[in-house]
């Protein structure tokens, strides 16, 4: 894994604490003495100089060769963008990454690419932007309105409930079907790649690509969409030969995760949130899924990607940005320019593209 030029991102989120949220929201500026802090829960790794990663040297599996990331944007959050390379070349995190690091058989762990977005101890709410161009990972952002309903101006978000417990992030080449039912809870998909927390003692920096073995999987169902939560955990992690299953991990490390997941709503007065099977926000062991049952959930949101990005129509109807769509779009724009001017539509003296 190779950083390339780091950008203070601890600069920036304090900046943006002070700029976007209320004073009910946010402790005082931060001195020598007090820590900085967001709904009084202390921001962790926040430094000028980020690290990217906190472990020996070898701590996690690249998931490509040659494979670079770069923090860039300078002042308030909203211009902070993390952007993918692949030996010097651009390269999308939701694209040009493959979902799974290599094919499992029977028995086989099922190791993926994850990316990382939300390292341990973070608050900035980092995602993949599938709108934008490359696909970088940058603050998901919410209109603030006056009265009259009005958008006065856009703020980042953060999580306001605290800190997420582990590193949170997605895993590429994968698509939750907004247009159809999930085959195992009969509720469509949240439209966004598949999201996966990487419960490893090693934390890695926002951008970060990296193999990780698969656990099992929280249902979410938020807002009437489903919202796979797969439990991972860094292929490179001493503990990784430890679990295979979920069923393995220790009983904090899913309550944690769950309780999280569950109580962050209710940090900004909405209800808790619900899992599958049950629609309830009550801790279970039903609620977790294992690691074949995982296997199945990932296979189909591989499958709904694959389908989504060969239908240019689809990806043009739902505004995600994907190259290959952008090539046809522009060669269908040259043709249609060739035959106005065949035709006698276009007016003036404009020639044929390349032709004389």
């Amino acid at each position: 894994l190779m950083k390339l030029s780091p950008v203070p991102l601890g600069a920036i989120l304090l900046g943006a604490l002070a700029s976007h949220a209320s004073a009910a929201d946010v402790a005082p500026a931060p001195s020598a003495e007090q820590p900085a802090a967001y709904a009084g829960v202390e921001v962790i790794g926040h430094s000028d100089a980020p690290q990217l990663a906190v472990g020996e040297e070898g701590a996690f599996a690249p998931a490509l060769p040659g494979f670079a990331f770069n923090a860039v944007g300078e002042g308030t959050p909203l211009d902070f963008a993390v952007t993918a390379a692949e030996n010097d070349a651009p390269i999308s995190y939701w694209h040009d990454i493959p979902a799974f690091a290599k094919q499992a058989a029977d028995g086989e762990p099922l190791i993926v690419n994850f990316v990382a977005e939300i390292p341990k101890g973070e608050i900035g709410k980092l995602e993949i932007i599938k709108e934008i161009e490359g696909n970088p990972i940058k603050f998901d952002r919410k209109d603030v309105k006056n009265m009259a309903g009005e958008v006065l101006y856009e703020r980042p978000r953060f999580v306001a409930y605290g800190a997420s417990p582990y590193t949170y992030g997605a895993i590429p080449q994968t698509w939750e079907n907004s247009l159809e039912a999930d085959p195992v809870t009969g509720i469509t998909g949240d439209n966004d790649p598949i999201d996966a927390y990487d419960i490893g003692s090693a934390v890695a920096e926002t951008g970060a690509v990296y193999q990780a073995k698969v656990l099992g999987a929280l249902g979410l169902i938020d807002d009437d969409e489903t919202d796979w939560k797969v439990i991972v955990i860094n292929a490179n992690d001493p503990d990784a030969a430890k679990y295979d299953s979920v069923e393995d991990l220790p009983e904090e490390v899913k309550e944690r995760v769950f309780t999280y997941v569950r109580d962050k709503p209710t940090a900004v007065g909405d209800p808790p949130s619900v899992f599958w099977p049950d629609l309830t926000d009550a801790y279970a062991p039903g609620v977790w899924k294992g690691k074949d049952e995982t296997k199945a959930i990932l296979d189909h949101t591989a499958e709904a990607y694959q389908k989504l990005v060969g239908d240019c129509a689809l990806v043009k109807e739902l505004e995600f940005a994907f190259p290959g769509c952008e090539e046809e779009a522009s060669e269908d724009t040259v043709e249609e320019e060739e035959q106005m001017v065949v035709t006698g539509q276009s007016g003036g003296n404009r020639k044929l593209l390349g032709k004389n």
